[in-house]
């Protein structure tokens, strides 16, 4: 049975997303899980996407054709800065992606953009001449390069980018935070739907005492605590009070490990650091992982240390797997963590007290149980994929009806 009740909707989608790929962060999972689940529905859904070299392998729906279009250094996968050749690579993308654009016309009614930065704004004039409806997804408004922070930014440029912005059909916001972002930037209310990131509980589930304990044995990581991050090794993470926080931990709780998944650009700067500070043989550097539900399955306490977030995805993973989570109190994580119900917040960039945090976890096993439970009803009740889906099936039939 599909989520809106029956095949063929008769919505005509055109996704655009330049990083559509599994390993490049939440932004590229979210854009391919949701548009495989919308091509289920039976949407007439294709992608225009970045060709890129030196990426894993991954699988991908044979029910959605993935156009990748060209732009300059390919094997440049890291866009978190606002760089000269960072501009180019969007730049050269958007020209290619305009060219698709206009050779499908006939192919689609709707285009959705995952993230609103260069490919929209270069588009949407276009979009506009072909009297198209655009969708724009905004998931990190705080990092400065998409719509909701533009407001007096880039020497006046950012205010005329708000006024084109205007021709946008709809935004969706992942956060209040965002949310609070695109009104300050001047778009017009009206035009914001509030839509999370979400969790496909295909792939992540809860596990009991009784299935993890044997499975952290069988994966060489014993009895011991198990405390795990998640995601890419950037500044805005805060992977460096997270290894100044454990420091502290492993004074009282000597046996812990400190388990790391995901790979970066910070991640050789890390690994010296975690030696300088003496903590290395409690630390784990894994890398990319492919598939990290067995590491989830394992871990007892899941860290989100970062300064500047959206919504992120790895924190709603942890918590669908039923684990506790300590996250710092930024951005989309207050949306979803509530301070001791379902996780425990703690002050961004003070490692003190995110070791507090991870202490009160180590040590109050009931309270650890408690809030693990808690946080898997929370995602299954409001972060599923289906729920998510069927909220974007509304939005494209609202818009198809104006």
């Amino acid at each position: 049975m599909t989520i809106s009740g029956k095949k063929g909707l008769n919505i005509r989608l055109c996704v655009v997303s330049a990083l559509y790929h599994p390993s490049l962060g939440g932004l590229g999972r979210q854009a391919q899980l949701l548009t495989e689940r919308l091509a289920e529905e039976g949407i007439d859904i294709f992608v225009i996407a970045r060709r890129m070299k030196g990426m894993p392998q991954a699988v991908f729906s044979p029910k959605v054709k993935v156009y990748r279009a060209w732009s300059i250094k390919s094997n440049l996968h890291n866009f978190e800065e606002v760089r000269f050749v960072n501009i180019m690579v969007s730049l050269t993308f958007s020209f290619s992606c305009a060219i698709l654009l206009f050779l499908k016309r006939k192919k689609y009614d709707i285009v959705h953009f995952h993230g609103a930065s260069l490919p929209l704004f270069f588009n949407l004039p276009l979009l506009k001449i072909l009297r198209k409806k655009v969708i724009a997804k905004v998931a990190a408004a705080k990092i400065g390069t998409e719509a909701g922070a533009l407001q007096g930014r880039y020497l006046g440029l950012g205010n005329l980018i708000i006024r084109l912005l205007q021709r946008v059909d709809a935004f969706v916001a992942t956060t209040a935070e965002i949310e609070e972002g695109l009104r300050g930037d001047g778009l017009s209310a009206t035009k914001i739907s509030r839509i999370p990131n979400f969790v496909d509980f295909a792939l992540f589930a809860f596990l009991s005492t009784e299935i993890k304990n044997p499975l952290k044995v069988r994966m060489g990581f014993g009895n011991s605590p198990l405390v795990t991050f998640s995601g890419r090794f950037i500044p805005r993470k805060g992977i460096n009070f997270l290894l100044r926080a454990w420091k502290e931990v492993i004074k009282d709780f000597p046996d812990a490990r400190l388990l790391f998944l995901g790979d970066g650009p910070l991640l050789c700067d890390m690994e010296k650091m975690a030696r300088d500070l003496d903590i290395i043989g409690s630390v784990d550097f894994r890398g990319h992982i492919n598939n990290i539900t067995n590491f989830l399955h394992a871990t007892d306490i899941f860290v989100l240390p970062s300064l500047q977030e959206g919504m992120p995805n790895s924190l709603l993973e942890a918590m669908a797997c039923g684990l506790p989570v300590v996250a710092t109190q930024i951005g989309g994580v207050v949306d979803v963590v509530k301070d001791g119900e379902n996780g425990v917040l703690v002050e961004p960039g003070n490692y003190h007290d995110l070791a507090k945090g991870i202490l009160k976890l180590l040590r109050g096993k009931e309270f650890a149980r408690r809030i693990a439970f808690n946080a898997f009803c929370s995602i299954k009740k409001f972060y599923s994929l289906d729920n998510i889906a069927r909220k974007y099936i509304e939005l494209y039939k609202e818009l198809l009806a104006a």
